[in-house]
């Protein structure tokens, strides 16, 4: 069959804001032949003229620093599907850090050229691509309009006619990914074992693992995905469904660090970001989920999915790590953040309708400075809980900031009626599992508590200094429950347990305690007072604190 030749009438458009990079992509498409070329230096310029012409063909820089970049222009094109499938994508970009390669990989472009490049690869990317794109447009078109089945059958046919030799990888891949969107999941996984059968491709272990889990084949998904993770173009979607797998076990540690790996990979993934930050609440991590809530807003900011909820949650998360921990310092320069957060709300978004939720983070403020009066002045009007939730935060933060002022009737009643609004919309899948069992534990700890952790701690310390080692014990245990990266607070569990009376405590519990203790003093930072505790504490009791 003779080599199918690229028109040069194909339609092109070239994103890239330096001067000299334009100039060259320009004479090099002159030069090939290509009459329909337009340039632009703006990503928001780009999207405009994309949602009113189909191109054949986008060559973005992945570095633009104005607006939007190149990853935000690419993904909003694929989440709100302005061009179609058959659209070839060529990312261009100078760097080649191991995050951006990731970030991209995940975004799934047609190809990635790094700079500097030559003519004759540009050309070559180009024409590949076109090629392609051209070839698989009938089943292309298929996916344009939804109908899977009907692309499928379109593959079929091409696969038995083979007409495109050098396009069999290409469409036995595609055949996996539609039979997935058919829901077939049983002929989907007998089909990824017989093409492992013949070669391990990543994409079909990649597969074969989604159609274990959809099957609850949890067991052979777990060895699977041991072997995935040792792979660079497996990696991140293993560390994934590790976290997911992990979470269902109940192992909210360990599912964390994978999702923390994972996100490390790919940071501006904003879904994972999402499901890291609810997870992070789980474990009471709550300097992860500030920094989470930092990334998300970072990496949002331009992008599709830039909202104020961000804002709002960054806000929320700085004042959840400030009342965690014992340092005035820190907790001022929180504080100063969260402020900070709703000033770039308000500038942001200044007709967003966001001033009640505004007014309950200022009310957490207030308390996180010692100021209840005012904190229960700004709530006093905001007890009636309405029918229906504006939304699971704003509802989690009025029934926190209730709670801390003490008005635990109010709290009870936000957190029940989160309760009953997740339990009207438990086939949701819109919300995430982990926000879903971060939100049932928060309410049941909250219902066990009648008071804040840090105040907690001071009524076990009360205890202690009064020789009640069993009161003190047992709340040093809960508020360290509820604050299990504070340092302080494991010193003050720590010394209680070396010091409270035989048999307060049994002795199993009581080593695991010591050890968690330990880990968290030795990772964290104690005031000069502190630390000089802890060191009469080693010495006087060398034998256990090694």
């Amino acid at each position: 069959m003779a080599e199918q030749q690229v028109s040069r009438d194909v339609k092109i458009l070239i994103i890239d804001e330096q001067p000299l990079a334009q100039n060259y992509l320009r004479f090099a498409l002159e030069k090939l032949g290509y009459t329909q070329v337009q340039f632009t230096e703006r990503a928001q310029i780009a999207l405009n003229w994309c949602k009113e012409t189909q191109y054949d063909l986008i060559i973005c820089a992945f570095n633009l620093h104005t607006g939007k970049d190149g990853y935000q222009f690419y993904e909003e094109l694929k989440v709100r599907r302005i061009q179609g499938y058959s659209t070839g994508f060529i990312f261009i970009s100078a760097e080649t850090d191991p995050s951006l390669v990731y970030s991209v990989v995940e975004l799934q472009p047609d190809e990635f050229l790094a700079k500097p490049y030559t003519m004759r690869d540009l050309q070559l990317r180009i024409e590949r691509v076109l090629k392609r794109k051209h070839q698989l447009r009938p089943i292309h078109a298929w996916m344009d309009l939804g109908r899977a089945d009907k692309a499928l059958q379109q593959l079929d046919n091409m696969l038995t006619q083979g007409e495109y030799p050098k396009l069999v990888p290409l469409l036995l891949r595609t055949k996996g990914d539609l039979l997935l969107e058919i829901g077939d999941v049983d002929k989907a996984l007998g089909y990824f074992q017989s093409v492992l059968a013949v070669q391990k491709f990543g994409w079909a272990q990649i597969g074969e693992v989604r159609c274990l889990l959809a099957q609850n084949n949890y067991r052979q998904a777990e060895v699977q995905l041991g072997q995935l993770e040792l792979k660079a173009d497996t990696r991140l979607f293993a560390l994934d469904q590790k976290a997911e797998l992990e979470f269902h076990r109940k192992s909210f540690e360990e599912a964390q660090q994978s999702l923390q790996q994972a996100a490390a990979l790919a940071p501006r993934n904003l879904y994972r970001q999402q499901k890291l930050m609810n997870l992070s609440r789980l474990n009471h991590d709550y300097e992860r989920q500030y920094r989470t809530a930092r990334d998300m807003v970072k990496f949002a900011r331009y992008s599709v999915f830039e909202q104020p909820d961000l804002y709002l949650n960054l806000a929320r998360a700085c004042i959840d790590y400030a009342a965690s921990i014992d340092e005035d310092g820190e907790t001022n320069k929180l504080s100063k953040q969260a402020t900070d957060a709703l000033t770039n709300l308000r500038s942001s978004f200044p007709d967003a309708e966001t001033l009640d939720q505004q007014a309950v983070i200022q009310a957490r403020l207030y308390y996180l400075r010692d100021q209840k009066d005012k904190a229960a002045k700004l709530l006093e009007k905001m007890e009636h809980v309405p029918a229906e939730l504006n939304g699971i935060e704003d509802a989690l933060d009025r029934a926190k900031a209730f709670h801390e002022i003490g008005m635990t009737q109010a709290s009870k009643a936000w957190f029940d009626k989160i309760a009953t609004h997740l339990a009207s919309h438990q086939n949701d899948q819109n919300i995430d599992p982990f926000l879903t069992s971060y939100l049932q534990q928060e309410r049941q700890e909250r219902a066990e508590l009648s008071t804040a952790p840090r105040e907690l701690n001071n009524i076990a310390v009360m205890h202690y200094q009064h020789g009640n080692h069993q009161a003190a014990l047992a709340a040093f245990q809960h508020a360290y429950k509820l604050l299990p990266k504070n340092a302080g607070i494991a010193l003050n569990l720590l010394q209680s347990l070396l010091t409270a009376p035989l048999g307060a405590i049994d002795p199993v519990s009581r080593k695991k305690l010591l050890q968690s203790t330990l880990a968290t003093i030795r990772q964290g930072k104690l005031h000069p007072e502190q630390s000089r505790r802890f060191e009469q504490l080693k010495l006087k009791h060398a034998m256990e604190i090694r």
